[in-house]
């Protein structure tokens, strides 16, 4: 599927909200799926998408100081896709997976995703 060599992943729990972590028995949560967190970040402004999709970057550990703009960007393998531009004039890729973490692609590696809408945009 993906590339795991820089492929970062991080839970996306600033958007998911604790309250939204239901136990379900012997000390086990629900967490919510690609859909659910896809409900939230289109529920966001694009300045408050931006403000998540800069944490996930900075998190991975790679070079933005500010995202400019973002947005979807299809889908891979049923898991949504979102684009982040940042002020650098890198523009990251963001995997939603199914365990509510998303993966930081870089223009490479969004690359090879191929057949989505993401990958042609993504230049440094």
């Amino acid at each position: 599927m993906l590339s795991s060599r820089s492929a970062t992943t991080l839970a996306l729990f600033a958007i998911a909200g604790c309250g939204d972590v239901t136990p379900q028995g012997d000390n086990k949560v629900a967490v919510p799926g690609p859909q659910a967190t896809q409900n939230r970040l289109e529920a966001l402004s694009e300045g408050e998408r931006n403000a998540v999709f800069i944490r996930a970057i900075r998190d991975a550990r790679l070079p933005c100081q500010h995202v400019e703009s973002s947005a979807r960007a299809g889908e891979h393998q049923g898991l949504p896709l979102w684009t982040a531009r940042c002020d650098n004039g890198v523009t990251w890729t963001i995997v939603l997976g199914n365990d509510g973490s998303a993966a930081v692609l870089n223009p490479a590696e969004a690359a090879q995703l191929g057949g989505n809408s993401a990958a042609p945009g993504n230049r440094q």
